[in-house]
């Protein structure tokens, strides 16, 4: 079989499968996951010692304002992969975001050249490579969204292993053969191309690269003009959504120093460690049954089974991770990395609640109501970022501030979570019953109108 086949519909050998399955399915998926993930922790106490708390900074920096970029470069058409049937479309749809992520990174080179006067002098050799963290990050992301489409989990697990272990992996030999703090950044561009060499020859063929290349412009254009939800809500949301997770580094970074950065760059992928680790294939699963069957109420039974299992296996461990902190970091990082136990244990809280917000994360876009999730975003930005600018202004320490940051973000992740639910659960209520009209002509009430 081809493997091209990630393009083509599969519903006539999926079957409705009930939670035990779900459960096998996101275990399948997490166990890359895992090892990925795994192989990112095991080398922090040996790269706490290879770089400084400072070049750790600098590359949580770089790696935060990626991650921000590159969450939009693709200008958010990435998901709409995921209602595409026909295989045509499918080509016009990828053809439409590689012509988005070649526009904004040419945009992000011209950009980052005019504002590279104001970088600090340890990120300027860095602004080049922008551009590239963040077209990369777009393209691996367009990427998981046809494995999951296609319900290809299997590759898409492999996938999660390599980018993860890959990047772990060079930076630590690069740390080894001491070729500096920028080593870092290098390492995580290298593991990108890695990523996308692999899963693109094990999804796609060049039948698939010709189909790609022969979509017309025209149908592109017109595929943008349908879609146009995705950007203009889902791009606001997505860099909302983006800049709670990682603009709170560049924050502190250039409000406190790079070191703290670091600190807090190495806190927070210590505590997230376990989301990624299980929530996110939580939510991976979920989008790949939704795209099965989409009925309101099998989707709402499918997202009560994965917050129990969120609960219990992500956000308990977590609060135990925050508590534990303290003992921990010291005998792992070396006493240089103190503060990094303290702002561990302020994120425990909210990182428990993100933990269960992650596995229905993509309901808005699944149900089409990305100016829901716009609305939640906003809000969670003024939690986060509110709280954060304040206590700084007000002149407490570095700590307080996190804590203050981390109570807010705690607050925005249950709005979220509550958002979700509400979502799926009216999804599932019959529309309303109108009585028949003993009269000729047919009479349409607004509430028959179907919901885009």
């Amino acid at each position: 079989m081809s493997y091209s086949d990630f393009l083509r519909s599969r519903e006539e050998r999926m079957t409705a499968s009930p939670i035990g399955k779900i459960v096998r399915v996101a275990g399948g998926v997490s166990a890359m996951a895992i090892a990925g993930q795994l192989t990112l922790v095991a080398t922090i106490p040996i790269l706490a010692r290879l770089y400084s708390p400072a070049e750790f900074g600098v590359f949580t920096i770089y790696l935060s304002t990626v991650n921000i970029l590159g969450a939009v470069a693709a200008l958010r058409f990435e998901p709409s992969l995921y209602g595409v049937k026909e295989i045509e479309q499918t080509y016009v749809t990828v053809k439409l975001i590689v012509l988005a992520i070649l526009t904004t990174g040419v945009l992000a080179l011209a950009v980052g050249q005019v504002l590279l006067s104001f970088a600090p002098a340890q990120l300027r050799n860095l602004f080049w490579l922008v551009p590239i963290g963040m077209s990369g990050a777009a393209l691996v992301e367009t990427m998981n969204c046809l494995a999951l489409r296609a319900g290809l989990l299997r590759d898409f697990a492999l996938g999660r292993l390599i980018l993860p272990a890959t990047m772990a992996l060079l930076q630590l030999v690069f740390g080894l053969a001491h070729l500096g703090g920028e080593a870092m950044v290098h390492a995580h561009v290298l593991s990108q191309f890695i990523f996308l060499a692999f899963l693109g020859f094990r999804i796609l063929s060049w039948e698939d690269v010709r189909g790609i290349y022969r979509s017309s412009w025209r149908s592109a254009f017109d595929k943008a003009a349908r879609e146009y939800k995705f950007p203009l809500f889902d791009i606001p949301a997505t860099l909302g959504s983006y800049a709670i997770n990682n603009l709170p580094a560049i924050i502190v970074g250039s409000l406190f120093g790079a070191a703290f950065a670091g600190y807090l760059g190495v806190a927070t992928r210590l505590v997230t460690g376990p989301i990624v680790l299980i929530a996110t294939p939580l939510s991976n699963v979920f989008v790949a049954e939704a795209n099965k069957d989409s009925s309101g109420g099998r989707m709402f039974c499918i997202a009560r089974g994965l917050l129990l299992l969120a609960a219990g296996l992500t956000a308990l461990p977590i609060l135990a991770l925050g508590l534990a902190a303290p003992y921990l970091v010291v005998p792992l990082l070396g006493e240089a990395w103190i503060p990094t136990a303290q702002i561990m244990t302020a994120l425990a809280f909210m990182g428990a609640v993100q933990a269960l917000s992650t596995p229905l994360s993509e309901v808005p876009t699944l149900l089409r109501r990305q100016e829901v999730r716009l609305v939640v975003d906003a809000a969670r930005m003024v939690l986060v970022f509110g709280p954060l600018l304040a206590g700084a202004e007000a002149g407490w320490e570095p700590i307080d501030v996190i804590y203050l940051m981390a109570a807010g973000g705690t607050v925005g992740f249950a709005i979220k979570t509550a958002a979700s639910l509400y979502l799926l659960k009216r999804d599932t209520e019959p529309a309303p019953a109108t009585l028949s009209s003993p009269y000729p002509i047919a009479r349409k009430n607004y509430d028959e109108a179907p919901v885009d």
